[in-house]
């Protein structure tokens, strides 16, 4: 894959003018999207209302751009190449996702991933017709690069105090971790791998200075930022993607971008001690506590300024380098390679050895007790704990046997969108808490199955396919759509151990990505068996015609959905008001639960403020309205944790003791972790059993007995299980009966 042969920067340049007003509209859209995107969350999906508004001005987003390339492809698109099988192929996913929620556990999650994978075919399809053109495919790069340059110096302004985003300093439980708009760290090291990657590819392949500068300046500010999320899974990555990189660069260039990372890293590493330390005291005097509000600092205060000063000495010194390096020495390391760079492995054995170089280096240095005492001790502490013993990589192993459990109940189509979080406590091995599967894989295993998980590989691993085919047979289009190469395989490989792809910020780019890098290559992929039969000229209408319209239904839904979100705040907004009564905001909130009847905050909230009213009133019409409203959306929502609870309440409240009995064993079923139900359980059978005993009814009292000793048999089977786990591996949740629960149980004994 090396480019030993005279390659251009890209593909044939191409006339702005010939390049259709529909792509450069195309392009804009996917740029702005890549700019506005992150600051909301950066779009991330945590199965709860919270997020759900801003994720919904994406898909809608995502559908216009989706219903802009229909119109873009009743001329453009063709059933006789590759290109055009793979816009066929984005379709899958989400319609695998629609596939499964005929059969999803959850209602209103099936549906709303559904609509997010119709957002990320959106971004793969506009990515593999729009970027196809040098000026297009430039506008994408350009917004992508300086987009993720933005979020970067967003994250410093809040390391250094001039700003505050909430979290984008997360408190961890030894300190803070640099999250930017991410809010979680390690997503958040994920990311600055790709951003990293990629800067050094423009550093070491810019042909002007200014641009070679630009990109050369973020070095330093890039790797600052990943030390500073403690991310150790990134870590591991980079050699990794550093090994997947280098075989399409020239031999010369293989050299300069090693070069290049090596210097950014040891001038970044000069300086991460002082600014860590600065950092921390900054956060002390910034970040919220529980006797402080936040409280932003001037960038001409001794602190950040003399932080900031060290970041951009170190930067500019890095850039300087580069620029001398490129001015003064470049000719030389071609002249010196040109020979080595003849040898048909030479692609691949070069990069091999300088990693493996470097990885001895690196572990002789980290070793070293004089190299650990350079770094911040915290930092120091991260590296020597990079291992599978350690309790982050024993709980993604357990989340993972969880994922395969699970889908063994739901083999070809899963779960529906939002299985995990519905049904994670079911399946888990001990009692930890996660509404996420930690793995991008897992988590579309578990909700469409073996079929959808085959669909989504067969996407990915057909992009990657035509690209890596079409780099080596077609050197005079390589160019800079590598880094789009560099977003996708980063931020995948990354997904794969945790929850990055949850932010639909991040799987947008991938899908983004993965359409990008096969589109510089589409007039170089003809199917030559097609393209000898003959079709019908309106043949190549249907495909567009298809995901236009869908687009026009889906549009309709979405508004539809969001409206109905809005219209909920608005009504949360309106009770809290003094004075507000439940006539003022009932109709509003029925009208919400109309438009999205599956919305299980909606009916939560509703039954909420009946119990509430119930509570005033003592009317049994309203707490048999309460009732009903939960019984409609158990329907949606089975496995809500929230419905049961109520339920519950409700039940006891109106002393249905039996009623109350099979709702807790329903719970044991559903949550057999959670130790409340087996609590309830114990003294709501106590109560059932005096209650026999009272009516002389030895028979049901037995049955009761007999099930109460079933479950502290299981409750000790089960905190015995807790005893075997690694002693790396944290516990969770607590998992032990409370004090009433064992005096119900010991009184038991006492009368056998």
């Amino acid at each position: 894959m090396s480019a030993r042969k005279s390659t251009t920067s890209g593909m044939r340049p191409l006339n702005a003018t010939t390049i259709s007003l529909w792509s450069w509209i195309g392009a804009i859209g996917i740029a702005l999207f890549l700019l506005i995107s992150p600051y909301n969350q950066a779009l991330f999906n945590g199965y709860s209302f919270n997020f759900e508004s801003s994720i919904y001005k994406a898909i809608f987003f995502g559908l216009v751009l989706l219903l802009l390339t229909a119109i873009y492809l009743l001329k453009h698109w063709k059933l006789d190449d590759y290109r055009g099988m793979l816009s066929i192929a984005a379709l899958l996913p989400p319609f695998i996702y629609w596939l499964a929620s005929f059969q999803a556990v959850s209602s209103y999650y099936a549906s709303f991933m559904t609509f997010i994978f119709v957002l990320l075919a959106a971004l793969f399809i506009a990515g593999l017709y729009f970027a196809e053109s040098v000026q297009t495919r430039k506008l994408i790069e350009y917004a992508l690069m300086l987009s993720s340059y933005i979020i970067v110096l967003f994250g410093l302004f809040n390391l250094f105090g001039q700003t505050y985003y909430r979290d984008a300093l997360w408190l961890a439980h030894d300190g803070y971790r640099l999250t930017a708009v991410f809010q979680y760290s390690n997503t958040y090291a994920g990311f600055l791998v790709a951003v990293f990657l990629a800067a050094l590819y423009y550093a070491s392949h810019c042909t002007r200075w200014q641009a070679r500068l630009a990109h050369s300046l973020m070095l330093v500010p890039i790797w600052i930022s990943f030390m500073l999320t403690y991310s150790r899974g990134a870590i591991v990555i980079i050699p990794v993607m550093v090994l997947a990189v280098l075989p399409f660069l020239r031999l010369s260039r293989q050299i300069t971008y090693i070069v290049y990372m090596s210097l950014s890293v040891l001038a970044a590493m000069a300086v991460l001690g002082p600014i860590t330390t600065k950092a921390n005291a900054i956060a002390e005097l910034v970040q919220p506590a529980a006797d402080k509000q936040v409280d932003t600092i001037s960038l001409f205060s001794s602190l950040p300024l003399q932080s900031w000063s060290l970041l951009i000495v170190a930067s500019a010194a890095i850039a300087g380098i580069i620029l001398l390096i490129e001015a003064k020495s470049i000719s030389w390391i071609e002249a010196k390679t040109t020979k080595l760079a003849s040898f048909k492995w030479s692609f691949i054995a070069v990069p091999a050895a300088i990693i493996i170089l470097g990885a001895i280096a690196a572990g002789a240095l980290l070793g070293s007790s004089a190299v650990r005492g350079l770094l911040p001790d915290k930092i120091a502490e991260r590296f020597e704990s990079i291992n599978f013993q350690q309790h982050s990589v024993q709980e993604r192993f357990t989340f993972y046997k969880d994922g395969l459990r699970l889908a063994e109940d739901y083999p070809l189509l899963g779960g529906g969108g939002g299985a995990w979080q519905s049904l994670f406590e079911q399946y888990q091995n001990n009692p930890y808490w996660s509404r996420q599967a930690h793995s991008f894989f897992v988590q579309v295993l578990v909700e469409t199955g073996w079929i959808g998980l085959a669909a989504l590989i067969l996407l990915i691993g057909g992009a990657y396919w035509f690209y890596i085919r079409s780099y080596i047979r077609h050197p005079e289009r390589r160019g800079s759509h590598l880094i789009f190469f560099i977003f996708s395989l980063a931020l995948l490989m990354h997904s794969a151990l945790d929850f990055d792809m949850s932010f639909v910020f991040i799987s947008g780019i991938v899908f983004l990505s993965l359409g990008c890098i096969v589109a510089p290559f589409g007039s170089k992929l003809p199917i030559a068996r097609l393209q000898k039969i003959k079709l019908a000229s309106w043949s190549r209408l249907i495909y567009p015609a298809v995901i236009g319209l869908s687009a026009i239904v889906l549009l309709v839904i979405t508004i539809s959905n969001n409206s109905a979100n809005q219209l909920y705040n608005k009504t949360i907004r309106q009770a809290s008001q003094k004075g507000t009564t439940l006539g003022d905001v009932l109709p509003a909130l029925d009208k919400a639960i109309k438009r999205s009847p599956n919305q299980t905050t909606f009916n939560l909230t509703k039954a909420n403020w009946l119990r509430q009213a119930y509570d005033n009133s003592k009317d049994g019409e309203v707490l048999a309205g309460a009732l009903f409203t939960l019984e409609e959306a158990k329907k949606h929502d089975p496995n809500n944790r929230s419905i049961i609870a109520m339920q519950l309440d409700f039940y006891q409240l109106n002393n249905q003791l039996s009623t109350s009995i099979e709702l807790l064993e329903e719970g044991i079923t559903k949550f057999p972790w959670d130790i409340q139900f087996y609590n309830n359980a114990i003294l709501a059978y106590r109560v059932s059993i005096d209650t026999a005993n009272a009516e002389q009814d030895s028979d049901s009292a037995d049955q009761y007995k007999s099930r109460l000793s079933e479950i502290a048999q299981e409750v000790e089977r089960r905190t015995a299980q807790l005893a075997d786990l690694p002693p790396e591996q944290q516990q969770g949740r607590s998992f032990s009966l409370s004090e009433p629960a064992q005096e119900a149980l010991q009184t038991l004994l006492a009368s056998n």
